[in-house]
């Protein structure tokens, strides 16, 4: 009887596993990328309280580092 009950136990908790698996791979099968607009800001407007800003407004400039001569990367040529 004891073990029945083992094998009954192993074989449930065995298809458990089993299911679970190919539940995983069929959720994770679906996966959907979308490209991200290089121009929008990364903010989740949706859940924000940011103020957006205006559709017509131009984008901000972008700033130029200046680096000083011993930071600067060197092609090197041996």
């Amino acid at each position: 009887m004891k073990s029945f009950l083992g094998a009954l136990f192993l074989m449930i908790t065995g298809s458990a596993i089993v299911i679970t698996m190919v539940y995983h791979t069929s959720v994770n099968a679906e996966l959907r990328f979308e490209p991200r607009d290089s121009h929008e800001e990364y903010i989740n407007t949706r859940r924000s309280y940011r103020p957006r800003r205006p559709q017509n407004a131009p984008a901000p400039p972008a700033q130029e580092i200046k680096l000083p001569d011993d930071d600067t990367a060197e092609e090197v040529n041996p």
